[in-house]
């Protein structure tokens, strides 16, 4: 009874406000979602050091170009996907602030709204829905959710509790089911082929939390990944006491679900991270040369003199 209030009360929440999801297609078994201003404020990436600062350099470039920054200009993505086959297409739907003079300057439009890209044989387009929504996906999708605009929730609606659920909590998220017999692109893997559902959040404003929550296809499948977990768990308790930052880790197994709780402080992520950094920091050399001394030249020599040069610790 609890639950059916949930999954009632995120679906009517959808239905009568929530743009985001009433653009996602019918047929979704897949939504990953990111917190773009809380991944920005994060320790993580202000903390990202060199290769950060050079990609924010050409990041820059781009935004002085378009007149867009993602980074600033994106509050959150939403992902969805059928799934149903290692090709499937999935729908991006972004919620920001998006300038619709400049950005939409020259594009093509559906039902007045306009479509960035697409041009030249391409079939990935950005559809400029309004000031603060947009929609990128291959032509037919993104037209597809221009037409469901205020139709009312597509998904289903446990699917959608879940993922009102992790919205709330998450910075990183995703959620689904995984079809029977799908094959990732990057191949058959027997750990994976053993689910067929998760959901997964990571908050990265405060520290580093995890918490994972996956069902096996069968109870032996569950005892297997559990023994993975567990394997890890010990592991992680074997580290512990040294220098470097340890998580702690909690793994639960009950009714064929693993549920796996990971968590990193703020402080032990920062000295994690100051370590990582010392480590990959280039080797101090000895200068070679630190100063000259002339010597005269030899009677009857043609060398006008000698140069002769003292390396650290000879005399």
């Amino acid at each position: 009874m609890k639950l059916a209030l949930v999954v009632l009360a995120a679906v009517r929440f959808a239905a009568a406000g929530d743009l985001s999801l009433n653009l996602l297609p019918p047929d979704t078994k897949v939504v990953f979602g990111v917190r773009v201003s809380a991944i920005t404020g994060s320790v993580l990436f202000k903390d990202a050091g060199t290769e950060a600062k050079q990609l924010g350099d050409e990041w820059l470039k781009l935004v002085a170009i378009t007149g867009f920054d993602p980074l600033h200009d994106i509050d959150e993505l939403l992902i969805a996907s059928a799934a149903d086959n290692e090709k499937a297409a999935a729908l991006v739907v972004l919620r920001g602030r998006f300038d619709l003079a400049r950005m939409g300057a020259g594009a093509t439009r559906y039902h007045g709204i306009a479509m960035v890209g697409g041009g030249k044989g391409g079939n990935s387009v950005l559809a400029l829905l309004d000031a603060s929504t947009a929609v990128a996906g291959e032509i037919p999708a993104v037209r597809a959710a221009i037409d469901r605009q205020g139709g009312g929730t597509p998904l289903d609606g446990a699917l959608t509790a879940r993922v009102q659920a992790l919205r709330e909590r998450f910075d990183i998220w995703g959620a689904g089911e995984r079809p029977e017999g799908f094959v990732a692109p990057t191949g058959k893997r027997e750990e994976l082929d053993s689910l067929d559902r998760f959901e997964f959040g990571v908050r990265i404003s405060k520290g580093f939390q995890l918490d994972a929550e996956l069902h096996a296809r069968s109870p032996k499948d569950a005892e297997k990944l559990a023994a993975s977990m567990q394997s890890l768990k010990a592991m992680m308790s074997m580290m512990k006491g040294r220098e470097q930052a340890v998580p702690n880790i909690d793994v639960q197994v009950r009714d064929g679900t693993i549920k796996i709780s990971l968590a990193i402080s703020e402080d032990d992520l920062k000295k994690a991270m100051a370590a990582q950094r010392a480590a990959s920091a280039p080797i101090g050399r000895p200068t070679v040369v630190v100063g000259s001394e002339s010597t005269k030249g030899m009677p009857d020599s043609t060398s006008g003199g000698t140069n002769v040069f003292v390396l650290p610790g000879k005399k």
